[in-house]
């Protein structure tokens, strides 16, 4: 594989700090992608399906084969970096070529600190700058914040998991608290019957169809109980929740603010985000203190962080002005992930940044 100059420089910063090179597998399980980020990938995945019936992926990034290779046990934990070509279909009307030579690293093993979050995207803010990139903005923001206020908010745990999920899709909080609010309430009878227990429920059901002089359809007195105790179990977001977290989505402000910003944001909404805002104000000394390129006039977006589910903290990306949905760089950090691929019999932090090469230089792609 040979790389342009600019590609080699950036590598060459990146490869300072991150002792291994890693060589990820090319082919993965299509399971695999699908079971991190969900379906909503697949229309930019490249598929196929052996005589076995077992559909496989190139892969789309180099994260996920190179957290697999830790997560199986396959390499130790350690920090890595790499390059090579990466495949995904671009996106209907798009001119992105479907192979691209992707760079960056993977770090895995620390406790997932600040002090690890500002050194990453230091790193991968000089390699950018040591490849030719002279004009772009960074977007940042935090995951584990918006997870924070998930969890101080008043939730069905069914409601809490299905917006954790929502938020690496574009809008996709937003959408699925607006079509929650077109769904009618529970009726007083129903919430009542499923508050109850399975036998009191199933009684309760009789006698309320019994009482309106009709048999069950399809479904038995049970099944309904059941389903009523389900429904009972998996509220709606009130409309005051749902205007919470849609005020902190739309929060977006230079990143010299963003402290005070959401604290005063988490003070008007009476929500406790203190633990989450203590590692967020740490972080943000630490990268002040380190003067990466291009971060002066950084900007918080309390909706940065999509692309792959798997993102669980601090993120970040590098755009020329005018091309936001075109970044030079994306990284963040995915502390789940190990143990996710390794169904828990392996954990390890981790944070990570991707560059796709035929985007550096001065002007880019």
């Amino acid at each position: 594989m040979i790389l342009t100059p600019e590609a080699a420089a950036a590598l060459a910063r990146i490869a300072r700090v991150s002792g291994v090179k890693a060589e990820p597998k090319t082919l993965l399980p299509a399971e695999v992608i699908l079971e991190l980020s969900g379906e909503a990938v697949r229309s930019r995945l490249c598929t196929f399906t052996d005589a076995s019936g077992q559909e496989h992926c190139l892969r789309p990034d180099l994260t996920t084969p190179i957290a697999q290779m830790v997560a199986t046990r396959e390499t130790p934990v350690a920090r890595y970096h790499g390059a090579g070509p990466v495949y995904r279909l671009p996106p209907r009307g798009s001119d992105d070529p479907v192979e691209h030579l992707q760079i960056g690293f993977e770090w895995f093993g620390n406790a997932g600190s600040p002090a690890e979050d500002a050194e990453a995207v230091a790193v991968a803010l000089e390699a950018a700058q040591a490849g030719g990139v002279t004009s772009a903005k960074v977007r940042f923001g935090d995951v584990a914040i918006y997870h924070a206020l998930l969890a101080a908010l008043p939730l069905s745990p069914q409601w809490r998991d299905r917006l954790r999920r929502a938020f690496s899709r574009r809008k996709g909080p937003r959408e699925l608290l607006e079509a929650s609010l077109g769904q009618p309430d529970m009726a007083d009878a129903a919430r009542r019957i499923g508050n109850l227990s399975v036998e009191e429920a199933t009684r309760a059901v009789e006698a309320e169809l019994a009482a309106l002089g009709v048999e069950p359809v399809g479904r038995s007195a049970e099944e309904i109980a059941l389903r009523l105790r389900e429904k009972a179990t998996d509220p709606a977001p009130e409309s005051g929740v749902s205007s919470v977290i849609a005020s902190y989505l739309d929060l977006v402000m230079p990143g010299a603010d963003s402290t005070d910003g959401i604290l005063q944001f988490a003070r008007e909404s009476g929500v406790e985000l203190d633990a989450a805002l203590e590692a967020y104000n740490e972080r943000m000394a630490l990268i002040a203190k380190l003067r990466p390129p291009f971060w002066s006039d950084a900007v918080f977006s309390a909706e940065a962080g999509r692309r792959f589910e798997y993102y669980d903290g601090f993120v970040f990306d590098l755009a020329r002005l005018g091309a936001s949905d075109r970044p030079i760089l994306s990284g963040g950090r995915y502390d789940g992930l190990i143990a996710r691929l390794s169904a828990g019999s392996v954990e390890a932090a981790g944070i990570g940044a991707a560059i796709r090469a035929d985007r550096l230089g001065k002007r880019g792609r």
